[in-house]
């Protein structure tokens, strides 16, 4: 559930809360259990609720009539995503021939936003198919595809230029289909509970040039793996991709590697990410074998939100290495980056980043005698805009303008390059 579906359904709970106070019945007015359910209720507001659901049900296990208890229990429940106990709990106190009507009333409430709730978030199988439609602006589309303006698994692929700069449109069509299934386990984690999930993805990228065919771009990507989520907390992934390359309508490369990564949560408003690939280069050609290799990364980042998440900044840092077969194709370096991202106008956003990376080469270059030290500066500003009327309606405009000025101690691979992107996309 995303948290600002949890906050709107919290209110329905916190109404719950108070409504449950006048279910006093036979409960025992005893200072000590005063304390005991004070307690849990300074647990559950301040997040600990395993703590209070111990300590709700050693309450209730001594007082089983103490219907207060019982609804406050059914509210942790909910809030833990384990919606059988929440309906169990908020039902056994409905059928109390003492729960005043109106009480009755908000209850009946409840458990419709249990049902709800569970349906949406406990359904085994969610298909979820997009596409992605636009043109391409490239001035030096001797670059080939880029080092990382091409997501393939965030791995850098270069085509090396060649001394001239020609420019030229492209038509880009990504369609791609994604699937989460979910066992319905949960697990404990600390104060809160989790929920384990398989996410897998299956998707086509293309880009065709107008006139310079010969840099022409397929991918097709496979990824599938594990995701642990404990909401409001932290999530983790482990993450298996394999991406096939054609390039000129060609086979080129297939890449297959291994993404693990975790996010944490601290505060309400910060995020901390840790991230890492291992992948392997494998080239079809054999005058490209001297690419195949194994390329590793590592990466930690943050983001801060402000404003109710409509502004945030983020940044990170991170090491690169490519252990390639040939030593001149082979290198590494530190990158760094740092963004925001907004909400500028209704169902608008805008984002940018700034990016530096090192690449060191390990080999010298032939005819050079001395080997490539490249420093690559990357500027990207983008916006998307979410079409809610009209024969374009749930579809979302996006745009975006990517800058990369690679400066090098070697001339022939010095280089700068604008690529302008505007498209359209939707998810179904």
């Amino acid at each position: 559930m995303h948290m600002r579906e949890l906050l709107l359904s919290g209110r329905c709970i916190r109404a719950l809360t108070a409504l449950a106070l006048v279910l006093a019945g036979s409960i025992a007015t005893a200072d000590e259990l005063q304390d005991q359910f004070d307690s849990a209720i300074n647990a559950i507001e301040t997040d600990r609720l395993r703590t209070a659901r111990d300590e709700l049900l050693a309450l209730l296990a001594a007082n089983p009539s103490l219907n207060r208890a019982r609804l406050e229990l059914a509210r942790v429940h909910y809030l833990s995503q384990d919606y059988e106990q929440a309906r169990i709990e908020a039902q056994r106190v409905l059928d109390d021939p003492n729960t005043p009507a109106g009480v009755r009333t908000t209850l009946l409430a409840f458990l419709a936003q249990i049902d709800e709730d569970e349906r949406r978030n406990m359904q085994r199988h969610q298909w979820t198919p997009s596409v992605y439609l636009g043109a391409m602006y490239d001035s030096n589309v001797n670059v080939g595809p880029d080092r990382d303006l091409i997501d393939i698994g965030g791995l850098p692929f270069v085509v090396l230029p060649d001394s001239r700069e020609t420019s030229d449109w492209a038509l880009v069509v990504n369609p791609s289909i994604a699937h989460t299934y979910n066992p319905n386990k949960r697990f404990d984690s600390g104060e809160h509970k989790g929920f384990f999930l398989w996410q897998s993805e299956a998707g086509t990228y293309y880009r065709s040039y107008f006139d310079e065919d010969d840099y022409n771009l397929g991918i097709l990507t496979l990824r599938t793996g594990p995701v642990w989520v404990v909401p409001q907390h932290w999530r983790a992934w482990v993450g298996l991709q394999a991406d096939q390359i054609f390039l000129s309508d060609e086979s080129f490369a297939l890449y297959t590697g291994l993404n693990p990564g975790a996010t944490w949560q601290v505060g309400d408003a910060t995020e901390v990410t840790l991230e890492g690939v291992v992948t392997h280069r494998n080239h079809w050609d054999s005058d490209e074998e001297g690419r195949d290799g194994w390329y590793q990364a590592g990466s930690v980042s943050a983001t801060r939100y402000f404003n109710q998440r409509k502004f945030a900044l983020n940044g990170g840092v991170g090491l690169i290495s490519f252990d390639a077969d040939e030593d001149r194709f082979g290198h590494s370096g530190p990158e760094v980056y740092g963004g925001f991202f907004a909400e500028a106008w209704r169902n608008g956003v805008v984002f940018g980043r700034v990016g530096y990376t090192k690449y060191d080469y390990d080999g010298d270059e032939p005819g050079f005698n001395t080997a490539r030290d490249d420093d690559e500066m990357r500027y990207t500003l983008g916006f998307g805009h979410d079409i809610q009327s009209g024969f374009l309606d749930d579809w979302s405009l996006q745009g975006s303008w990517v800058y990369t000025d690679n400066d090098s101690n070697l001339s022939l691979y010095d280089y700068d390059r604008h690529v302008v992107n505007l498209g359209i996309a939707r998810s179904f």
